[in-house]
């Protein structure tokens, strides 16, 4: 709020802080700040509802969402304005994101953050689409993104994205569920009417990066996270048919194998970092997550909906049994998985199947001819033969987030 309110001379702007169905002193830190601030609740636990109910209170022309793990940098507001005046067919100006640590990161860490962008960060170190200090992308990040208001309407506001938070432990609360796109299924709405998303370097941020994001629970989070957004997204937001369905779920299951031949390779040889997970343990979780939401939603061919449709309108308080009643217990067993939050690093083979192979449905889907050793390795032949690589649903996952390096594709 500091950083914002720092910046008062550059533009004529309002500042909306959005409570979401929060019971901490956010409601005390806002009004600290009467008449330079407005505070609006949103009692609907949802990343969308609460970017609703801010893009619903704003009032002006341009829209600028901020995470609230951010430092705003002098010159974002005024290079905003500029921009949108400049140039009109700017839907959307991704802002440049460099992380700023409370403490130093551990190595295997920054290993991970090359593999995979889960610091959610924003430059050319990271993405390697960005190349100019003012250029076109695909897509913007969430922590730092200004939309036209007029187009954010056009298009009906953001998708789903996640609905809670890690640290939920108490009364009608859930794990964190990863269900729609978010901001770049937004910018990806923007692009379909043929409006453009601009990065700009000097409408920046630093993002505060905690040592919670240096541990081994949070990654592991973050990756089981992402596969699952993944196969809902696949069915809600790209509409993917049958066949392309199960071609999405074969490219999976290679680089399933794939990268559980890299790790128990690294687990056997003791090749692994201590107090820490590899780049491909990340992987390994990434595909294995995804395969085990496409299982359920395989199998509950409506749940994808339902799932869709809360992460849109999100979960109040006196609903949550409600809602919670209308999924099925194969869902709720798979999102409540301890493996999620599990600390513990893998130290052997053993711990490995022990630990992650024995959970979820995915080993349900692949074929046992190619489980054993000879197998694995016939499967990554083909992943080379058939020139799979990338990710899914024909680049789903390349389109759309940051940097995976040519080493770890």
């Amino acid at each position: 709020m500091e950083s914002v309110l720092f910046l008062r001379d550059e533009a004529d702007f309002e500042f909306v802080v959005v409570d979401n169905n929060s019971t901490d002193a956010t409601p005390d830190i806002v009004r600290a700040y009467e008449g330079l601030a407005k505070y609006v609740f949103e009692g609907k636990t949802s990343f969308t509802a609460a970017r609703r109910a801010g893009g619903i209170n704003a009032t002006g022309d341009i829209l600028l969402y901020l995470d609230d793990d951010v430092i705003v940098r002098p010159g974002s507001l005024t290079h905003i304005a500029e921009i949108f005046s400049s140039y009109p067919d700017c839907g959307v100006i991704a802002g440049h994101i460099d992380a700023k640590f409370t403490e130093d990161p551990p190595a295997w860490t920054l290993a991970c953050q090359k593999s995979f962008n889960g610091w959610s960060l924003f430059n050319k170190d990271t993405c390697n689409f960005v190349h100019t200090d003012f250029q076109e992308v695909p897509w913007a990040a969430g922590p730092v993104m200004a939309i036209r208001k007029s187009a954010y309407d056009r298009v009906g506001g953001f998708p789903p994205d996640t609905v809670g938070v890690e640290t939920n432990r108490g009364a009608k609360t859930f794990n964190k569920l990863y269900i729609g796109p978010g901001d770049y299924g937004l910018c990806e709405k923007i692009r379909r009417i043929g409006l453009k998303v601009y990065y700009c370097k000097s409408v920046a941020v630093f993002h505060l990066i905690p040592p919670v994001r240096f541990t081994i629970a949070f990654w592991r989070s973050r990756m089981i996270g992402e596969g699952y957004h993944a196969a809902t997204t696949q069915r809600g937001f790209f509409g993917l048919t049958r066949v392309e369905a199960k071609r999405a779920r074969l490219r999976a299951q290679l680089h399933f194998l794939q990268y559980e031949d890299r790790l128990l390779e690294r687990l056997a040889t003791g090749n692994y970092p201590r107090n820490g997970i590899s780049p491909d343990e990340l992987w390994v979780l990434y595909y294995k997550a995804y395969l085990d939401m496409d299982h359920v939603l395989r199998r509950y061919p409506l749940l994808w909906k339902t799932l869709w449709d809360i992460g849109d309108t999100g979960i109040d308080d006196e609903n949550y049994h409600r809602v919670m009643s209308m999924i099925p217990p194969e869902y709720k067993a798979l999102v409540a998985n301890d493996l999620v939050y599990d600390p513990l690093p893998l130290t052997s083979v053993m711990d490995y199947e022990r630990i992650i192979a024995s959970r979820g449905f995915a080993g349900k889907d692949i074929p046992t001819a190619v489980r054993s050793r000879a197998g694995r390795k016939m499967a990554i032949l083909i992943i080379k033969a058939l020139g799979f690589r990338g990710s899914l649903a024909g680049g789903l996952k390349r389109r759309f987030k940051c940097a995976r390096t040519k080493s770890n594709e």
